[in-house]
């Protein structure tokens, strides 16, 4: 499977050009970054550049059976503990000549951690119940979104394997540090899902809600919203009442980040001591005046003119604007 980064942002051509720098070196590689910044997406990368003729061999150590997380790992002989009715080669031996992707490796319990830096050293290891040593030629990539110094600091993580393991480190930017990447990777992942079925454009207003949501869930997050966008949008333009329910309520406090405000559309409107639907009818019925007014002034009053520029229908404008003009009587 084909990856790339996706993205036009400083954070990301330098990552690109780090990642086609290092992919043809046997170094081993720390991945940090926030859950969803597409730690996996960069590992997969590194081997696609590396030239490595082996498989892609990822591992999620978080979801490992603490019992059985060496024998998952380097396999085991027959015998070697209750229930193991024969021998069983492990993830190292399936990645052979390839790259071994060990996701969150911080849960690795600390004789794992030995085995592994033992296989990092000299690139040997022993199944379990075994008395041999076996080679195996493969390149380590290992991520973590945890501060491994302090947990080397609290005596869970050896300290020898973390300073083996960031020879080379890569920190991945969060999604809200690079903003202009948003809508590039919004439109990868709506093309992904509607495969050339039809075409979804995103207004201006939406393009740019999107750059200023904080993104919490990184870039993960991103793709749900485009997978949704994706099915339930009506038409071939994007509002923003055609982004996911959550996108449209108050953003979360996430650290360094600005909530969506100004211009047409400012968040703190929002009536948290309403019912929800109450408070979104509301909502987006203000962002749709403050909306065909500015295309307006923008278009002098023609109204022909602002529809065609919004992507709307004439009459949705007339619409709107009838309503605004009840209200303001009322």
């Amino acid at each position: 499977m084909s990856v790339s980064l996706i993205g036009k942002s400083p954070a990301v051509e330098r990552l690109r050009s780090r990642v086609q720098t290092i992919a043809k070196t046997p170094l081993p590689v720390l991945v940090r970054g926030e859950t969803g910044t597409g730690k996996e997406v960069v590992a997969r990368l590194i081997h696609d550049l590396s030239g490595r003729t082996g498989p892609f061999i990822p591992v999620d150590c978080g979801s490992l059976s603490q019992s059985l997380v060496e024998t998952e790992l380097f396999g085991h002989e027959r015998g070697a503990f209750t229930g193991a009715n024969q021998r069983r080669e492990g993830l190292v031996w399936a990645a052979r000549g390839g790259t071994f992707f060990l996701d969150e490796i911080g849960e690795l319990p600390m004789e794992t951690q030995t085995r592994l830096l033992r296989l990092l050293e000299n690139g040997t290891y022993r199944p379990v119940g075994s008395q041999d040593q076996r080679s195996s030629d493969i390149r380590v990539v290992a991520a973590t979104w945890r501060d491994l110094q302090q947990r080397v600091a609290e005596g869970k993580f050896r300290q020898d394997l973390y300073h083996r393991l960031t020879i080379v480190e890569l920190v991945l930017p969060p999604l809200r540090e690079r903003p202009e990447d948003v809508p590039l990777l919004f439109e990868h992942f709506v093309r992904q899902v509607l495969a050339e079925t039809r075409t979804l454009t995103l207004e201006a207003s939406t393009r740019s809600h999107l750059e200023r949501w904080p993104w919490p869930g990184n870039v993960r997050e991103l793709r749900n919203a485009a997978q949704y966008v994706a099915a339930m949008a009506p038409g071939t333009r994007i509002r923003i009442e055609d982004l996911p329910p959550q996108l449209l309520r108050a953003p979360p406090d996430v650290a360094g980040a600005k909530a969506p405000s100004g211009g047409a559309f400012n968040l703190s409107d929002v009536r948290t001591d309403l019912p929800y639907m109450e408070a979104r009818r509301l909502f987006l019925d203000d962002f749709q005046q403050r909306y065909v007014e500015a295309q307006l002034a923008a278009c002098d009053g023609n109204v022909s003119a602002a529809a065609r520029a919004a992507g709307m229908d004439r009459r949705s404008i007339q619409r709107i604007l009838s309503r605004s003009r009840h209200d303001s009587e009322a």
